[in-house]
């Protein structure tokens, strides 16, 4: 792996370890408890956090369609644990292989991402970093979703 990219590499590994130790100790019935006042569950969440990862590195970054549908992400279906702690695995498996192939100079090309003001170009670095911050304020919500509905 380039070395200008291993570190990402080893924060977003780092960001799928915190995630899976926070998802690991709850039942499917904690994962899909609805907290009074809040929209989200766990298992919405962490749908979520792999779709999103899956799209922004998989796809933006690395080519390869993610084919996402963020709205079904935030479902209401019942998430079992096994799936979506499969689901958060074959994300950063995906971002694996994306990652061990980029170089530094890879950063610095132009992609075409959707946005809510429609598409738009940026480098892919600025893609990069946009998941793994996302990831990261998402891991923040989940500490918190989790100790809540664990009482």
């Amino acid at each position: 792996m380039d070395a200008l990219i291993a570190p990402y590499a080893k924060v977003l590994d780092d960001l799928h370890r915190d995630a899976t130790a926070i998802i690991t100790p709850l039942s499917d019935d904690a994962v899909n408890r609805h907290v009074p006042g809040l929209q989200n569950t766990v298992g919405m969440l962490l749908r979520h956090m792999a779709g999103s990862e899956r799209y922004w590195v998989g796809e933006v970054v690395g080519g390869i369609p993610a084919n996402r549908n963020r709205d079904a992400e935030f479902g209401a279906d019942r998430v079992e644990k096994a799936t979506v702690l499969a689901e958060m695995d074959r994300a950063a498996a995906t971002t694996r292989q994306v990652l061990t192939g980029l170089r530094a100079a890879d950063l610095l090309t132009d992609v075409e991402v959707r946005r809510q003001q429609g598409t738009v170009k940026e480098a892919r670095g600025q893609s990069l970093l946009h998941a793994t911050q996302h990831l990261a304020y998402h891991l923040g919500q989940l500490r918190i979703l989790a100790k809540l509905v664990q009482t």
